[in-house]
């Protein structure tokens, strides 16, 4: 063999440390936990089949150790196909990568079966369309065109990219992760020592014990296989070579304790009858066990569904894997060369792909009974593989002592001993009769089929490629260009740390107590505007209706609703000088005409500055003084006139909370009047009156709703209610604000994001706002910009700045905009406002460098009380650190 040298790859790095941990623990934790706990503790007993997963896993581990030595010393693409070829040779390599693609690709295939199968346990009717039958299996026209989508699914997300895939993965391994703690943390509350009476082990006597808890071993060590995927895909891996090793050594550690656990959690919170009951009925013991942990059969299909991602996992890992191998087979011209196409644009071995998703198109076509023995017989190859690579890591260690090891396994005798050895007790355990994984003729055929066309390649790359047939371009590393600080820092690789950490540890800011009072009627939905009048006349026979210059007026609004008080009777008086960014001047103004028409009761139309200057005037016509003195606290009230709100714009929430905001003329000074006093005495949000919003206002102010809710959410005053209210109307924006702001709103869309802006009126009333509005009120009260559009160039700044003190809870937020961890939160944001149009920065709003000190003195001064309830306020709400805020965001 010639051995060529390679100085740069032809992939992207793309995989991450927490990438490729769930590419190898999301290939473990497949659909095998959620179906065959029952049997595994019925086969050994709770403790006994427990054992028998650790003692499997042991065996593994050993298997594991030559691996996580070899990939970050060979971290090119093909992992298996490398290793052998370095030690043993074309012909070795070619049938170790090739025994282990069996492997690959038949649970590619079993896994396009699985998962139509599974959707069947939950929904029987699923079933429909009876085309034919194979080996006993019935094939129905849904089940089959279910396969078929999900396998172009799988393969489309591939081929898009490494990244792509893996994102997937990550999500659909933590869903995993999380249904299997959410199992074991419920069953040690809820479950019972006495459960284990009777199963903690099978068999009489110790003889009898140690027989059952081998059988479960003998079958474990086929669940762990996925860390070998691990390097197959490793010239894609960006992490540090010796990381690689530890983190493929965890993989196996996570897998093993995550199977112990589930089958302790099983038996813990259900005793031996139950689990008999189970496994004769349903089959799917631990979802049973689920229910009965959470005491609700909607858990039960919390874990399928778990489960269901499982196969995915599976499925993605292993597309990944067999893909690689292919390609590395490619590379060395032992399979037809076009295998080793990359693509354009994604440099995935796009080529590859498609055949192995062409492979799991096909193979739903021939039945799931056929499928199981296809994947028996693919375990079997990765076992054979296994071996071949345990004696490659013997091999190397003679041939090839001066290699460079950054993983270096201490022992290496005794490990690659024991690798080799078990290794091929597995191998037996398929040979010999009676182990319980013995393959039967159908599987030998199947390995006999995949053997012979391993042969009709083999002779055909021979006889085209001739001495090509096994090329090899050694790719030279460099360690010491693969240090810590290189390491990849994205969302992903910090998922496991971040979340699990934040999940466990989030802040209940309202164990210490809370308050919560909100009188306000609410009266919401289409047409509810005609009631303004019966609803007015209550409160006297002069309404003052307070609104801008044009908008009510030219959309009709204004003259609609004149007419229906006039209707009951009712004077009406006009006051149409507010002004966006209302001021405290004009709130005065309004006041005296109040005061001077007798008005009974003020009525707010139009947007949130309509709406705040009806609230100042209805104050200010009950009380003396200037509204600044009020504003600052000088003086105080609980007197205002009855006001009634009409919102024809949401976001604003005005109409639902107990403060308005004015801006000083004098000083540009941006602040709010707060009394209990201002809560609307009725408030009609008719979603109908919306409809004329400009898409700028709709932007705008749907970026400032959801600013509400977040900053609410994630307010150190946030406290049970209010929480629940912003985590209700999060997701009706997100998911449907962009379609109002596009022209493509229904009527369902346009009221759910209503009652969202109303929503977030509310909780900003109780929990406050943070740091975001309160450095955006200076801005607007400089330049008189929107409040939204501020809020777009501020909001994702301050969330960057914030997040790591609330990382519970902005990770929540991050999840519901489409990302994954805390530090995800600030990009979706982003993702979500670009959508929006409002990609803005300070600097496009007309702020300069010379206004930031202004700015940050006047934050300070205005809104003392929201930036000591922002998270983490005493770091990120100085003098200093606001001006640095503020230089970021130009």
């Amino acid at each position: 063999m010639e051995t060529h040298t390679r100085t740069t790859s032809k992939f992207n790095k793309a995989f991450s440390s927490m990438d490729i941990l769930m590419i190898a623990f999301g290939a473990m934790i497949g659909w095998g936990w959620v179906v065959s706990t029952g049997d595994w503790i019925g086969t050994a007993g709770v403790i006994g089949a427990m054992l028998g997963f650790i003692l499997g896993g042991v065996m593994i581990f050993f298997i594991g150790m030559t691996y996580a030595e070899l990939t970050p010393a060979m971290p090119e693409c093909g992992g298996e196909h490398v290793f052998s070829m370095r030690a043993m040779g074309p012909v070795g390599s070619f049938v170790c990568t090739w025994a282990i693609i069996l492997g690959y690709v038949s649970v590619v295939c079993f896994e396009a079966c699985a998962l139509p199968t599974i959707i069947t346990y939950v929904w029987p009717q699923f079933l429909q369309g009876y085309l034919y039958t194979v080996a006993g299996f019935d094939i129905y026209a849904t089940w089959l065109a279910t396969a078929i989508v999900f396998a172009i699914f799988i393969t489309v997300i591939n081929i898009m990219g490494a990244k792509t895939a893996a994102k997937l993965q990550n999500i659909l391994t933590l869903a995993i992760g999380a249904a299997g703690i959410l199992l074991i943390a419920a069953s040690v509350v809820t479950g019972n020592p006495s459960n284990l009476d009777g199963q903690m082990f099978a068999g009489s006597g110790m003889q009898g014990m140690m027989g059952t808890i081998i059988k479960v071993a003998a079958v474990s060590p086929f669940f762990f296989i996925g860390f070998d995927v691990i390097p197959q895909a490793a010239e894609e891996i960006n992490v540090p070579l010796k990381k690689i090793g530890k983190i493929l050594i965890l993989s196996i550690v996570l897998g093993v304790t995550f199977y112990a656990l589930i089958i302790f959690s099983v038996g813990y919170v259900m005793n031996s009858g139950q689990i008999a009951a189970s496994y004769n009925g349903s089959g799917l013991v631990t979802a049973d066990a689920m229910a009965n942990a959470f005491h609700s059969t909607i858990m039960a299909k919390v874990l399928i569904l778990a489960g269901m991602c499982g196969i995915i996992t599976s499925w993605n890992s292993f597309m990944i894997g067999g893909s690689r191998a292919m390609y590395s087979m490619a590379e060395s011209y032992m399979i037809p060369r076009f295998f080793a196409r990359l693509h354009p644009k994604t440099n995935t071995p796009y080529i590859a792909i498609l055949v192995v998703g062409l492979l799991s198109v096909l193979a739903p076509f021939a039945g799931r009974k056929m499928l199981v023995w296809i994947v028996d017989a693919g375990n079997f190859g990765c076992i054979l593989a296994y071996c071949m690579v345990s004696s490659s890591f013997i091999i190397l260690h003679v041939k090839e002592p001066t290699m460079p090891r950054p993983y270096k396994v201490k022992h290496w005798k005794f490990i690659g001993a024991m690798a080799v050895l078990m290794s091929a007790i597995m191998i037996m355990l398929y040979v010999f009769p009676g182990t319980g994984v013995t393959l039967v003729p159908q599987e030998w055929a199947m390995v006999a089929g995949w053997t012979l066309l391993g042969v009709v390649f083999f002779v055909f790359s021979k006889l085209v490629y001739k001495e090509k047939f096994g090329y090899y371009a050694q790719l030279a590393v460099s360690e010491s260009a693969k240090t810590e600080e290189q390491e990849e820092t994205t969302a992903a690789a910090r998922a496991t740390s971040a979340i699990m950490a934040a999940e466990v540890s989030g802040l209940d800011e309202w164990s210490r107590g809370f308050d919560y009072f909100l009188p306000i009627n609410l009266v919401f939905g289409q047409g509810k505007v005609e009631q303004v009048g019966k609803i007015a006349a209550a409160h006297g026979t002069t309404a003052m209706i307070v609104t801008g210059g044009s908008s009510v007026k030219r959309t009709g609004t204004y003259d609609r609703v004149r007419a229906l008080l006039e209707r009951e009777g009712m004077h009406t008086v006009l006051f149409d000088q507010v002004t966006p960014n209302p001021l405290t001047t004009t709130v005065e103004e309004g006041a005296k005409l109040a005061i001077a028409q007798h008005a009974d009761v003020v009525i707010g139309l139009g947007g949130g500055s309509a709406m705040d200057a009806a609230k100042g005037i209805a104050f200010m016509a009950c009380n003396e003084g200037g509204v600044s003195e009020y504003i600052y606290g000088d003086r105080s009230s609980s007197k205002a006139l009855p006001i009634i709100q009409v919102p024809t714009t949401f976001g604003t929430g005005s109409e639902s909370n107990g403060f308005a905001v004015m801006t000083n003329p004098d000083n540009g000074d941006k602040k709010s009047l707060r009394s209990p006093a201002l809560v609307a005495t009725a408030s009609i949000v008719d979603p109908d009156l919306m409809r004329t919003m400009p898409s700028s206002v709709i932007a705008a102010n749907g970026c400032d709703m959801l600013c509400h809710c977040i900053e609410a959410f994630t307010a150190n005053n946030a406290q049970p209610f209010t929480d629940a209210l912003a985590l209700y109307a999060i997701p009706l924006i997100a998911n449907n604000i962009v379609s109002l702001y596009r022209g493509e709103g229904t009527d369902e869309q346009w009221s759910k994001v209503c009652l969202a802006g109303t929503i977030g009126g509310m909780v900003i009333n109780t929990a406050g706002i943070t740091l975001g509005h309160a450095m955006e009120h200076p801005v607007s009260g400089l330049k008189d910009i929107t409040h939204g559009r501020g809020l777009a160039a501020i909001e994702p700044v301050a969330i960057e700045a914030t997040y790591r003190y609330n990382r519970f809870k902005f990770g929540r937020i991050a999840r519901m905009l489409g990302g994954f961890t805390a530090e995800d939160c600030a990009p979706r944001m982003r993702t979500l406002l670009k959508s929006l149009d409002l990609d803005v920065t300070l600097g496009d709003l007309g702020i300069g460098k010379k206004d930031i000190p202004w700015l940050a003195r006047n934050a300070r001064k205005v809104s003392p009380g929201n930036l000591v309830n922002t998270p983490g306020s005493e770091s990120t709400t100085s003098e200093e650190s606001l001006e640095d805020l503020y230089a970021s965001m130009i």
